[in-house]
């Protein structure tokens, strides 16, 4: 495992982001940025002010309850802009749809199935397309993931009742849960599409760590970094699947109505107590309790994929914007005059040791004309720097 995802940050920053279709959106210090690469190779910027719940309330910054708030806020934003950034690309004018090699690979072509969209839902049919989109996923998403493994477990006849019963049949269920999520995760990164998405998502970690690197914020400098970070959402989902395990145990194991109630009632608690668990973890040097992320970075192996310059440039381009100039350090120009600076003064180094050398050498040959065995060394002129 890379050496940078445990190193301790120089500057410890709360921006985080998510990888979009085409895009990145990045959010902190009080704003909510979101980058998009169009079709025509341009990159649309839109940033808006926004501050999370948790610092709206005293009482969603609680402990417990403020992991809770940022787990519901956190889907409901991601939703938004992942539509939003779906609807930009779908929303450009025609001629702009198959022009300018440097935009995205695919070109949006209009097949029978959307004309017959946009005849009976009109215009903005494919708004309503990405919303009843998410409302199936999120449907199929708490009947695959959450109840259908606990309708299997109870299907399983063994003596469920009491802590060993009720703690063995949660194991079952949360590793049928573990199962059926890294085998979804890695059958959707099979699409293009996705691993595109998956591509920007290892943008948005490059482009934080470069952040916490105190680094300028520059395709240069953010391509050197790993794509796997610990305070990643996949390894959140983890520790949550961790967590449920151990708080199911303890409401036990009832009828398979009550069962699934109580799995939908307790998920606020359950991510309360994993982004408690998952914040201590991120930041701690105790290994046993760090291994609870490992999992989830692990699995970062495939949600997160290599980016290209262009890709790390969309996310750059959202952090930017929500850091502002001051963190960004230096634009692309100055960095490249210190480069040339540095090179220059390499330049100077070199020549000051070859002189070093020469005169090393026109000592000698006096010391020997003159008879001595050993010669007294000249200083070195790097150390006098």
């Amino acid at each position: 495992m890379n050496r940078e995802i445990w190193r301790k940050p120089l500057k410890a920053c709360d921006v985080g982001g998510e990888a979009l279709i085409e895009g990145v959106m990045m959010r902190g210090n009080g704003k909510m940025a979101v980058a998009v690469r169009m079709l025509d190779g341009s990159i649309d910027l839109e940033v808006t002010d926004y501050v999370p719940a948790t610092k709206r309330s005293r009482w969603f910054r609680t402990p417990f309850v403020r992991g809770a708030v940022s787990f519901v806020e956190s889907m409901l934003v991601g939703i938004r802009v992942l539509l939003s950034s779906a609807d930009k690309l779908e929303s450009m004018p025609e001629p702009a749809k198959t022009t300018g090699a440097a935009g995205p690979a695919a070109v949006v072509q209009e097949d029978k199935f959307d004309k017959l969209m946009r005849k009976i839902l009109g215009e903005n049919y494919f708004q309503y397309m990405l919303y009843l989109s998410v409302a199936i996923a999120l449907v199929l998403g708490v009947g695959l993931f959450m109840l259908l493994p606990n309708f299997l477990t109870d299907l399983l006849r063994f003596n469920k009742s009491g802590a060993k019963g009720s703690f063995q049949a949660n194991l079952i269920e949360g590793s049928m849960r573990l199962i059926l999520f890294v085998s979804y995760i890695w059958l959707v990164s099979r699409n293009k599409e996705i691993k595109r998405v998956f591509q920007y998502h290892g943008a948005e970690h490059k482009s934080i760590y470069t952040l916490e690197n105190m680094e300028p914020l520059t395709v240069e400098y953010a391509k050197k970094h790993t794509t796997l970070h610990p305070r990643c959402g996949t390894a959140f989902l983890f520790v949550v699947m961790f967590i449920s395990i151990i708080v199911f145990m303890f409401a036990g194991w009832h009828s398979r109505i009550v069962n699934l109630l109580l799995r939908l009632v307790l998920l606020p608690l359950i991510a309360g107590i994993s982004y408690e668990v998952f914040k201590l973890a991120a930041k701690t040097d105790f290994k046993p309790l760090r291994a609870l992320s490992m999992p989830g970075l692990m699995l970062q192996k495939i949600t997160t994929q290599e980016p290209d310059d262009d890709m790390l440039e969309v996310a750059l381009t959202a952090l930017r914007a929500v850091v502002g100039p001051e963190e960004s350090r230096m634009p692309v120009a100055d960095q490249a005059a210190m480069d040339q600076m540095a090179m220059d003064q390499m330049e100077v180094d070199q020549a000051a040791m070859d002189q070093a050398a020469m005169d090393q050498m026109a000592v000698e040959a006096e010391a020997a004309d003159a008879g001595f065995t050993s010669v007294p060394e000249v200083a070195d002129p790097m150390e006098t720097v």
